[in-house]
């Protein structure tokens, strides 16, 4: 006689161990309850108080005095100051994606947040957690798969033992009732064994693929942490090569140039405090989209932070906060957000800037 053999849900880890694991990237997603999407981004937080300066790399060809500010000017014709500050708006790539930065001299100097050049160590050591989970997921559903091929291993061997013991049976009804039986386990084999050679081929693929995920995401992260050289794409579209200037420890804020170009550029706010209800507008590439502007007022101030609530989207960080007299406020940094209410956007000071970055520019 065949025991019965009992199989238990086919690889349930298998999928919990997709479901469960951590997102790598830095942005997330929430639905109001008017069925609306809202993303947002996050800053590093908790740097040492400390300023690192990468100094100039050669290697590009200037732009030969070209007049950046003129063409811009004379294409679009800004009726505004405020569309006048957004000719100076750049989207940053580098190789852990694109982000936002703007000029803030006439010969080159681009600040941006420094998380858009390089992950912080804090989002690297939240990641390496993520992805330790995720191994160890992936260990227990190879055990388990282990588990069940020598379930079935065995129960093949029992079938095999059993059809023998049918064949030496002498003809009669209880031939044919093992033989029924036979079958009817046979089948319930054939079944299992596709199901799982299904679902082992499912997570072999997905396994290879967050595994190719994973060398990806260290590698991009690897260079990005040595990469002094970006691309800065234009209002106009144009791409033109950038170098790290300096980064800072204490905020999160790089300075980056191109070399070669009169650029146009956004002056600092005038010196006085900013004021609650003030109208700024937020300028950046949210979400892939260059050249984009939302507008909304400085909501209040929070730890040396210009809070504001004009949306601010992955992709806006690193862009200027203009005021209506088309002058830069503060530098978008992240997003704080609750699933009450639409997230309020944060800025650094662009005196903070200024003063971080005092040995290469001047307000």
């Amino acid at each position: 006689m065949l025991r019965k053999m009992v199989f238990p849900a086919v690889l349930v880890i298998l999928v919990t161990a997709f479901a469960a694991a951590p997102a790598l990237s830095e942005i997330y997603k929430y639905q109001d309850a008017d069925g609306k999407w809202h993303f947002t981004d996050t800053a590093p937080e908790g740097e040492a108080q400390q300023m690192e300066s990468a100094g100039r790399s050669g290697g590009y060809a200037p732009g030969s005095g070209q007049d950046l500010k003129a063409a811009l000017h004379n294409r679009y014709k800004p009726s505004s100051p405020v569309e006048a500050a957004a000719l100076a708006a750049v989207t940053i790539k580098t190789s852990i994606g694109t982000g936002s930065g703007f000029f803030v001299t006439e010969n080159g100097h681009i600040l941006t947040n420094r998380h858009v050049i390089q992950t912080s160590p804090d989002t690297l050591e939240r990641s390496d957690a993520a992805i330790e989970e995720i191994k160890e997921r992936f260990a227990a559903a190879d055990k388990q798969i282990a588990d069940e091929k020598e379930r079935l291993r065995k129960f093949s061997r029992h079938l095999n033992q059993y059809r023998t013991s049918i064949d030496r049976m002498p003809r009669g009804a209880a031939r044919q009732r093992e033989k029924r039986r036979y079958a009817i386990e046979k089948e319930r084999y054939e079944a299992y064994k596709k199901r799982f050679e299904q679902q082992k081929a499912e997570y072999e693929d997905k396994k290879a693929e967050y595994e190719s995920q994973i060398r990806s995401f260290r590698y991009k992260n690897a260079t990005a942490a040595l990469s002094r050289h970006f691309r800065v794409i234009c209002k106009d579209g144009r791409e033109i090569p950038a170098y790290l200037v300096a980064k800072s420890r204490s905020h999160d804020l790089a300075l980056l140039k191109i070399d070669g170009y009169k650029t146009p550029f956004i002056a600092p706010a005038h010196p006085g405090p900013l004021s609650q209800g003030d109208p700024v507008y937020a300028i950046g590439s949210p979400l892939g989209l260059r050249d984009s502007m939302s507008r909304g007022i400085i909501a209040g101030f929070k730890s040396n932070f210009i809070q504001t609530d004009a949306k601010i989207y992955p992709g806006n960080s690193g862009g200027p906060l203009v005021t209506r007299q088309g002058r830069v406020a503060g530098i978008n940094s992240f997003k704080e957000l609750t699933r009450k209410f639409e997230g309020l956007g944060f800025a650094i000071p662009i005196n903070v800037a200024f003063n971080e970055f005092a040995d290469h520019i001047r307000p």
